[in-house]
């Protein structure tokens, strides 16, 4: 999903087992009882006088009998917002900080789908932004992840609940736009543009995004999907360095996991909290990005991954968002090695280290919900952690039963929002094994082996000295300099005890980096 420029490459325990039971932090839970099925948006956006006016049309559909819906919302004096039915009388409607309880004309039953209008106008709170860029031009753009769209989009602010998407955009034809959906139509009258957007895909409200600025277009060839990037003007030239790989990666993730699952793909640079942000479709990257060719190629490609993991299969939960990160930390280095970037096993050992320097290394499994914000699930366990899972699986299971793997996950699971068990029971079916423990271990356990090494009277060995009992793994040993006296051992217990031939002066643990460990 989302690339942190600080990430350049990149509870208490919930086992697997209780995988499906709702997260502990149900501030952020999904609404019960009602689920969006589409949201038809209608926009005018006013650049000069940083101003929003529209229109939201929902159709939800109701799985207990109720007389409201309710939404995350946000209102202030600067930002009106209204409910009328579909008759366009107006609905009475509930507020509290951050959500809104409309009530219907009539009360629906199970099954039901019901029908009613947003009207918005002015300055939005949160998540859509009118704002210069950094050559002080005027951009009015959306920065959702994680809970932000409710700011300006009364929605179920929840990525669990994936919805139909189309827009209406009307703003100044001297600038251009890009939005989610592919672009259906346009027409241009009274110094305005009126561009259409239509979704084919469900996606949930933060991945929905809108970027209206006085940009450049940047072609990159290759495929018929990728659409024109938008650049600012003075970052033209830099850009078309780093556009160029795209085409080549479709390719790569299309034949390796499946077809890629959105009508369009581009990029835009915006004033992104973000160092980049994975809006299915048009990715949003960070100003600056361009100006560090190397971590400029890298977030690209991170980026794209998200395509198919973390937008094309979502998470259900965000306790959960490792499911989107830690794929596109792995697969992103290993689609920018493709390029001539670094060696997959450099990028690993990188992560690696900064993992263990890290504070959630030390104190948090990879699904600890225990977070004042959902943005604080994006740490060091989601990014690089989640990672080192994937990467140790790909070393249990083999490279051909990896990726069939994750190619069967991905067909199975495409267009949902899912779980870790969803992940789990999808590689299990694909593998014929039963890898329950090597999750639990990685997924819902503190920390990682600590291993120390020993030898003497022609023993090697090798000891766990971390709390909770010992992991098991494989673990790989090059004895001496030599590369032919490598050992591959599955270790299971606190400590294991090898024989070996001769002396030995050296003893090094991990040569081909494959483990996440920490050295004692």
């Amino acid at each position: 999903m989302i690339h942190r420029l600080a990430i350049p490459l990149l509870l208490a325990t919930v086992t697997i087992a209780q995988d499906d039971a709702v997260s502990a932090n149900v501030r952020y839970a999904d609404i019960p009882g009602q689920d969006a099925v589409s949201y038809a948006i209608t926009l005018q956006v006013d650049l000069e006088a940083r101003r929003l006016v529209g229109e939201v049309h929902y159709e939800f559909e109701v799985t207990s009998a109720t007389d409201t819906i309710r939404l995350d919302a946000k209102r202030s004096p600067d930002w009106h917002v209204r409910f009328t039915g579909a008759d366009g009388a107006e609905l009475a409607a509930e507020w509290t900080d951050e959500q809104v309880k409309v009530t219907l004309p009539a009360t629906a039953q199970a099954g039901d789908k019901v029908e009613f209008a947003s009207h918005l106008e002015g300055a939005p709170v949160d998540g859509f932004y009118f704002q210069d860029n950094r050559y002080g031009e005027p951009l009015a753009f959306t920065d959702h992840y994680s809970i932000r769209a409710h700011g300006w989009l009364p929605c179920e602010d929840n990525p669990a609940d994936r919805a139909r998407f189309s827009l209406e955009l009307r703003y100044p034809e001297d600038a251009e736009a890009i939005a989610f959906g592919a672009r259906d139509g346009d027409a241009a009258d009274a110094g305005c543009r009126t561009a259409h957007f239509t979704g084919a895909s469900e996606i949930p409200p933060y991945m929905f995004a809108i970027v209206v600025g006085p940009f450049a277009r940047v072609h990159e060839d290759g495929d018929p999907r990728l659409a024109d990037h938008l650049v600012y003007a003075r970052d033209v030239e830099r850009a078309r360095q780093l556009l160029v790989h795209d085409a080549r990666w479709l390719q790569t993730m299309e034949r390796t996991f499946g077809p890629y699952p959105f009508a369009k793909y581009a990029t835009v640079q915006c004033p992104t909290r973000w160092g980049g942000f994975e809006a299915p479709g048009n990715v949003q990257l960070a100003e600056s990005l361009f100006d560090d060719p190397l971590r400029g190629t890298g977030t690209l490609a991170h980026e794209l991954v998200h395509m198919w993991f973390g937008d094309g299969v979502g998470y259900a939960e965000w306790r959960e968002v490792w499911l989107a990160e830690g794929f596109a930390s792995y697969f992103g280095p290993w689609l920018h090695a493709e390029v001539g970037g670094p060696k997959l096993a450099e990028s690993l050992a990188a992560m690696r280290a900064g993992w263990l320097r890290s504070f959630e290394g030390r104190t948090k499994s990879i699904r600890d919900d225990r977070f004042p914000h959902p943005d604080a699930a994006l740490n060091s366990n989601t990014y690089p952690k989640g990672a080192w899972v994937l990467h140790m699986l790909r070393g249990e299971l083999g490279d051909e039963a990896f990726f069939a793997a994750l190619k069967a996950y991905f067909t199975t699971c495409r267009g949902r929002s899912v779980r870790t068990a969803d992940f789990v029971a999808a590689v299990e079916n694909s593998c014929g094994r039963e890898l329950h423990g090597f999750f639990a271990q990685w997924l819902d356990r503190v920390g990682c082996p600590e291993l120390g090494i020993t030898t003497a009277g022609g023993r090697l060995v090798v000891e766990q000295v971390q709390p909770g009992g010992p992991y098991e793994f494989w673990l790989r040993l090059r004895l001496g300099t030599d590369a032919d006296a490598e050992r591959r051992v599955r270790v299971t217990e606190a400590r294991t005890e090898l024989p070996f031939d001769g002396t030995v002066d050296e003893v090094e643990l991990d040569p081909a980096v494959e483990l996440l460990y920490r050295p004692r």
